[in-house]
């Protein structure tokens, strides 16, 4: 089942966006064997890159993030497009598991305080955007609510969550808040007070799968609250043999060769979806032949 998106606009000022991500951070803990703090991790990034992806006005539009701390999870890399497709993975998905002392996740500790997070976007321009800014804590949501104010001078706050028992995650999402210029002191502070009252927002999906509950619970009561309708986000990876082609392409034909001969084919594997795809010798001809022509 597809995980659900939902967004609300609070009097024309702020906007603010949930998401239940539970199946996509279940389709990634399983295709990717992901230890508890890994799982949390990658878990929380996913979810804030489709939310981001969520005010995309084309399907073709598309994010990555890469969080890259000095932690010994290594790189998280998630990415997005504008018809609710997200996949992801990490370069440790087995990173040992710790707790911090108030027993939750050590987060922080996989990804370290120290690194960057990096957002490109294609949306259609010439070149894509790209923003960075650099990791408070290594626990996402902070990093994230960082990067939106430094990189996009766009104010919000960010609450991402995993739970997890047993090996399975059984409930994950997300709020994205987001202030428009027009918003008045007066409601600004507070959804400032609520917002900061989320502890943990992991905890609002499992008792409350619904997002629009969860808005509703938090924000439910301020005046003019607009719902539109919800829409679909599910892990699923792009990749194809046409890609695979290209990456091929782009070794050139002496390096491609090369490999062929030590190995006796190319075979390449998908980090998001573990897929593999093998070009047997004839297949690498025939590629580099029709390239030639």
């Amino acid at each position: 089942m597809p995980d659900i998106l939902q967004k609300a606009i609070i009097d024309n000022q702020i906007t603010v966006l949930a998401l239940n991500s539970t199946s996509s951070v279940n389709k990634a803990i399983k295709l990717h064997d992901l230890s508890p703090v890994a799982a949390a991790a990658l878990g929380r990034t996913l979810t804030v890159t489709a939310l981001m992806a969520s005010g995309f006005k084309n399907p073709t539009d598309y994010v990555t993030a890469v969080v890259k701390g000095n932690g010994p999870i290594g790189s998280i890399t998630a990415c997005a497009d504008g018809k609710g497709n997200v996949k992801g993975c990490v370069d440790n998905n087995a990173v040992e598991t710790t707790l911090r002392e108030d027993g939750h996740l050590d987060v922080g500790g996989a990804v370290g305080k120290t690194g960057k997070i990096t957002v490109i976007k294609n949306i259609g321009l010439k070149q894509p955007y790209i923003g960075t800014s650099n990791l408070i804590t290594g626990e996402i949501a902070e990093d994230f609510a960082n990067y939106f104010a430094v990189s996009e001078q766009q104010p919000c706050a960010v609450s991402l969550g995993v739970k997890l028992a047993k090996g399975k995650c059984v409930a994950a999402g997300g709020l994205l808040i987001q202030v428009l210029p027009q918003c008045g002191e007066e409601l600004l502070s507070e959804v400032e007070k609520r917002a900061g009252m989320i502890k943990e927002i992991s905890n609002s999906f499992y008792t409350t799968p619904d997002p629009r509950q969860v808005i509703d619970n938090i924000f439910g009561d301020l005046p003019d609250v607009v719902y539109a309708l919800p829409s679909s986000v599910r892990y699923k990876c792009d990749c194809n043999i046409s890609r695979i082609r290209r990456l091929v392409l782009s070794l050139g034909r002496q390096e491609a060769f090369d490999i062929v001969k030590e190995q006796g084919c190319i075979e390449v594997q998908c980090h998001f979806c573990g897929k593999k795809y093998r070009l047997e010798q004839q297949d690498v001809e025939q590629l580099f032949d029709k390239k030639s022509k």
